[in-house]
């Protein structure tokens, strides 16, 4: 993204991760922002064609998601999108 490169979610080898950092090119720091609704791994993450929003698609916490969230990165926010039809993982 312009403003950072974003680590999203995860397993920590003990639990899944909601978490979310920005790592901020300017200052050379990792910073924490708003953690997604969902915790997860093995998902997917695509930016928006204006790279307002970053949208987090599936993923897997001891099961398959069908779960899309929305970050804004204007307003440090996560709202969920309509669900997929087909739970996936890894993709």
């Amino acid at each position: 993204m312009p403003d950072g490169i974003y680590a999203i979610g995860g397993y920590d080898g003990q639990k899944y991760l909601a978490t979310v950092e920005k790592y901020c090119l300017l200052t050379n720091k990792w910073i924490k922002v708003k953690q997604m609704n969902v915790a997860r791994c093995t998902l997917t993450a695509v930016s928006s064609a204006d790279c307002q929003f970053i949208y987090v698609i599936g993923g897997y916490n001891g099961q398959a998601l069908d779960l899309v969230e929305r970050y804004s990165i204007l307003t440090d926010t996560w709202e969920f999108m309509p669900p997929m039809i087909t739970k996936r993982f890894m993709h």
